[in-house]
């Protein structure tokens, strides 16, 4: 194209690109004074909420910090205890295993025991009680992983092998 023909085509139309153009200001324009109401609003907004006399932002923050600091050293201590609870319910008796027997034929009901009381370990021991018309007789035995160093009766195997079928309390 040649200049000749360019200034032909913008003389033709140049009232066009000119409205355009001006129609493209006031566009901008009144996007511009409507950016500027809402940025006054804005202002003010802000400018009355930090003129309270009666709140004081600074103070409530500081303050809250401090609670929540507070709160941080609560909860670890928590933590701390909880932690310990935990480490010393692995000492306590967490399963048992009872059998009830009849020690001796013709004595009535199965007024004889063994109970096993163990840890998480299978750390504990085995009672068992034997009742009898002379007189009622009670013996402990300790166990250690499950075993035991003293001869077990029938019963007390029961009874051990019971309480070491059963879940040790889960802490979370």
């Amino acid at each position: 194209m040649t200049i000749e023909r360019v200034l032909a085509l913008y003389n033709s139309y140049s009232i066009y690109i000119v409205g355009g153009l001006g129609l493209l200001i006031f566009v901008l324009l009144i996007g511009s004074l409507r950016t500027k109401s809402k940025l006054n609003k804005l202002q003010k907004r802000f400018e009355k909420f930090m003129s309270k006399d009666d709140i004081d932002l600074e103070g409530l923050l500081v303050q809250y910090t401090k609670h929540i600091n507070e709160l941080v050293e609560s909860n670890n201590e928590v933590r701390a205890v909880m932690q310990q609870v935990e480490t010393d319910l692995n000492d306590c008796v967490q399963k048992v295993g009872i059998v009830r027997y009849q020690a001796i034929a013709h004595t009535g009901a199965d007024l004889s025991f063994a109970i096993a009381l163990l840890n998480k370990q299978n750390d504990g021991i085995v009672l068992n009680g034997i009742y009898s018309r002379d007189g009622s007789y009670t013996y402990a035995k300790p166990i250690k992983d499950g075993k035991s160093t003293y001869n077990l009766s029938d019963e007390e195997i029961q009874a051990l092998e019971q309480a070491m079928s059963k879940e040790a309390a889960v802490v979370e």
